[in-house]
């Protein structure tokens, strides 16, 4: 059992696919120019691209026994993607030994807050568990960080993320130079006056000590290899209590809701002000929509897109 494992960020992207890869190697790409069509996204095959499938670069269905320096998440939206870690007891090879993303995590709870029970023992003992059962089978494909840096970031031309204080990262420096900006500005260690403090808006969550637009650290190997992490038990029951407990804090998910006559007012009179509004009604109808729908239903409709996958666990070799 991995007792190291702690939380450490809940990763933001505002509704493109979350990256994650060899720092130096995404920091190039985004060096050499507008990175989202030449490397992020590939919508045309151009760029020598033709063989690739339209999409985000290296989605996980794409790279399966693949050897990759980068690999995206996508959830079609925005998300808080909560990210675990725990750091080598090595000596000799300091730095972040595993990273635990936890993917539905984000789809199925798109705001910032978790309950306490989240950043709990029991929790960590319940993520182990599943963690444990992955390695038992082969790793899904391998993870290079030739730099030993890590980088997760939005799929933007740049890293993405907003201050209250005017900065901005010098992508003219040398590689090593952007990713110690990088570095200094997520620890909050930018300013060389340790009086001074970056204000982090962090999509309306604000904090003075480090951002959830993005993530940065060392690690202690160049080489990871990526599991699929799943349900303890693969049963939609188990899931959704487990989701609703540790992420959602939703006491009865079998029960149905209740809109009230307020907020159904309020919801009808955005509607109607949307450009799209009579389509985006044609569509509810049409998907047979119900507001009042009990949350178990909203975790089946996670299962049935993904299947039980809770994350991915990358460890270090």
């Amino acid at each position: 059992m991995n007792k190291k494992l702690n939380w450490i960020n809940n990763v933001h992207i505002y509704g493109l696919s979350l990256a994650i890869g060899d720092a130096h190697f995404l920091i190039d790409k985004i060096k050499s120019g507008d990175a989202y069509f030449d490397y992020f996204y590939n919508d045309d095959g151009s760029n020598g691209r033709e063989k690739q499938p339209e999409g985000f670069v290296n989605e996980v269905k794409d790279i399966l026994g693949k050897k990759v320096n980068c690999f995206t998440l996508n959830k079609a939206g925005l998300g808080w993607f909560p990210l675990f870690s725990s750091n080598s007891e090595n000596k000799a090879k300091p730095g972040i030994d595993s990273y635990y993303i936890d993917f539905a995590g984000a789809e199925n709870t798109p705001w910032f807050q978790r309950p306490k029970c989240f950043f709990g023992k029991d929790h960590i003992k319940i993520i182990n568990s599943m963690i444990e059962k992955s390695l038992e089978s082969k790793p899904i494909f391998e993870l290079n960080f030739p730099s030993k840096r890590s980088l997760f970031m939005e799929t933007k031309d740049e890293v993405n993320f907003y201050t209250e204080e005017e900065i901005k990262v010098d992508y003219s420096k040398p590689t090593n130079d952007v990713f110690e900006q990088l570095f200094n500005i997520y620890y909050n260690e930018y300013f060389k006056d340790k009086k001074k403090k970056l204000s982090f808006i962090n999509a309306d969550h604000p904090e003075n000590d480090f951002s959830f637009d993005f993530h940065v650290d060392v690690l202690s190997s160049d080489k990871f290899e990526v599991y699929k992490v799943e349900s303890l038990v693969k049963d939609i029951d188990w899931y959704a209590a487990y989701y609703a407990k540790y992420h959602t804090d939703q006491k009865d998910i079998y029960k149905r809701k209740t809109t009230s006559k307020e907020d159904q007012k309020w919801i009808d009179e955005w509607t109607s002000r949307q450009p799209l509004a009579k389509e985006m009604k044609q569509i509810l109808e049409l998907a047979n929509y119900d507001p009042n729908a009990p949350e178990i239903e909203s975790f089946k409709m996670t299962v049935e897109q993904y299947g039980f996958l809770h994350g991915y666990y990358l460890k270090a070799v």
